[in-house]
């Protein structure tokens, strides 16, 4: 199955990271790293476009600043095959659920639904809140990618917010970041 990771410039700096805690973590996953350059509010047009320049059938859709941090629940990843059109991995209350049915987190989609719901939107805030709105019932959550949701990249604060990763990870990747 492919992830697809979608990044911007700002985030580039810790791909590298990304890709050795994915490889360490999520073994047997193509992992596509996709960096949108232009303007926030074609960035639903740009993830779009690139899938539709794929033939999977379902793929994992995620924004490239989560930093994943232990190994995959796989039996929990096998049920979750089992459902669609769409199933977040993350670790996700259920109140959090109904409000954020659509998210930029780890999910399992069907490539077709993901684009026809990227096309009704922009920018990454207008997919999760918008999306939400048009999805709300059609998303399920199965909890078996663990890793900090809040961003590891914000203007909020400085550097890489590393929450959640293992120091011998950490002793790993501190000169990619």
């Amino acid at each position: 199955m492919r992830i697809i990771l979608v990044g911007h410039p700002g985030s580039q700096q810790i791909v590298p990271a990304s890709r050795y805690l994915l490889e360490k973590y999520l073994p047997g996953f193509t992992l596509d790293f996709i960096n949108h350059t232009g303007a926030v509010e074609f960035w639903s047009s740009f993830c779009a476009n690139y899938l539709e320049g794929i033939q999977d059938d379902r793929i994992i859709f995620t924004l490239d600043d989560y930093l994943v941090n232990a190994p995959m629940d796989r039996k929990s990843f096998d049920d979750a095959l089992a459902m669609t059109p769409c199933v977040k991995l993350c670790v996700c209350a259920d109140e959090e659920h109904r409000g954020y049915p659509v998210t930029t987190q780890y999910t399992i989609w069907d490539r077709k639904e993901l684009i026809v719901l990227l096309r009704q939107t922009t920018t990454p805030w207008d997919f999760e809140i918008n999306g939400s709105k048009l999805f709300r019932g059609k998303s399920q959550v199965k909890s078996c990618i663990f890793y900090d949701t809040r961003s590891a990249l914000s203007n909020r604060w400085a550097g890489v917010r590393t929450d959640g990763v293992k120091e011998e990870d950490l002793n790993a990747i501190r000169h990619l970041l």
